[in-house]
């Protein structure tokens, strides 16, 4: 679901991590009616690509389509219907846990016209190919928030009635309860015009070469993806960086690497000229190899109340104290406290 309204758009898709090249047959962008694959009919465009229908994209190359003219208003979903002409291989996807897209059956052939969505008869939360769908308007531009699964929306979905130990169930179509979608909720609420972008990524360290432990796979690094991912990005003016947490979680490095790391990446930002909200991280169960984790039984174990302490949580405040102190006065970021992330990212737009 954007995060701002507007007329005018267009799309970006990505073979960014692609082997070999793709061909889209079609695509389309329509404002979504319901919680399923069916979309408006009547603010429903055909997408093309320099005046043409279909677009080949080589291996790491990004297109945008032609922009098309669909008005829509905060509050309501998009879609984007994409047809893969031929064969292809596995495609450049984010793994989502917060959003549904629907599928067709192998060999369906073209039906991004589908309005009713009958087609569509699978799902996944997987996203393929689009990356961004960029609004045109009057707007003081746009704020991303970059991190990890925090930010991607890991669990996002499921329901606040229970408290721990007990365990929440995911909610049927909530899938807009990320920290950025509750941020653009804040800033249109108050009449604020700025959009604001999802640049997390499950499992992803902010320093180079680091292994998600819980899956095996190997994410890229928060140090190089802040380019590709936030700084490259049209009309960026500030970015809430909220990373580390799975450099503690699963390499047990140390708090001066992380906030090595984290020099780096604002760094980055600063000479962008982009402003910074460095943000601290909250107790998870970090490096937990030969520390006792929290239960039901002793939901303090491994913290500091009341001991043993788990090392990487030892790690966390030092790194914690070094973004309130050392980190704070890193060129770029903005030293201010405040008592809301609404006022802070109002205040980095306008000073």
């Amino acid at each position: 679901m954007p995060t701002i309204g507007g007329n005018r758009e267009r799309v970006r898709f990505s073979n960014y991590f692609g082997a070999t090249a793709i061909t889209i047959g079609s695509a389309r962008l329509a404002i979504a009616s319901g919680s399923g694959p069916a979309i408006d009919g009547a603010h429903d465009a055909s997408l093309t690509f320099s005046g043409n229908q279909s677009v080949t994209i080589q291996p790491n190359q990004e297109v945008y389509s032609d922009p098309v003219d669909i008005t829509y208003t905060y509050g309501q979903k998009l879609a984007v219907s994409v047809y893969m002409q031929g064969s292809f291989p596995a495609l450049t996807e984010h793994d989502s846990e917060s959003g549904t897209s629907f599928t067709t059956a192998v060999g369906a052939g073209n039906t991004t016209n589908d309005s009713a969505g009958a087609s569509f008869t699978a799902t996944t939360t997987e996203w393929f190919l689009i990356t961004n769908v960029d609004v045109y308007g009057e707007y003081d531009g746009t704020v991303a928030v970059f991190g990890s699964s925090s930010v991607d929306g890991h669990n996002s979905n499921f329901g606040d009635t229970n408290s721990y130990p007990t365990g929440n169930a995911p909610v049927a179509g909530q899938d807009h309860e990320r920290p950025s979608d509750w941020l653009g909720k804040s800033l249109n609420a108050a009449g604020i015009p700025v959009g604001v972008l999802n640049a997390g990524i499950l499992a992803d360290p902010a320093g180079q070469n680091a292994t998600n432990a819980s899956g095996g796979l190997v994410a890229t690094a928060g140090i190089d993806r802040i380019d590709h991912d936030v700084l490259q990005q049209p009309g960026i003016k500030a970015v809430v960086i909220y990373i580390g947490g799975i450099d503690l979680h699963s390499d047990c490095l140390p708090a001066t690497t992380v906030a090595g790391s984290l020099t780096t990446i604002v760094a980055k930002a600063h000479a962008a000229g982009v402003r910074v909200i460095l943000a601290t991280l909250p107790p998870s169960e970090y490096c937990v190899t030969g520390s006792p984790l929290p239960s039901s039984a002793d939901p303090y174990a491994g913290d500091i109340n009341p001991g043993p302490e788990n090392p990487g949580s030892t790690q966390r405040r030092a790194l914690n104290a070094w973004i309130r102190i050392a980190g704070s006065q890193l060129p770029g970021v903005v030293p201010l406290l405040i008592s809301t992330l609404r006022s802070l990212i109002l205040l980095t737009l306008t000073s």
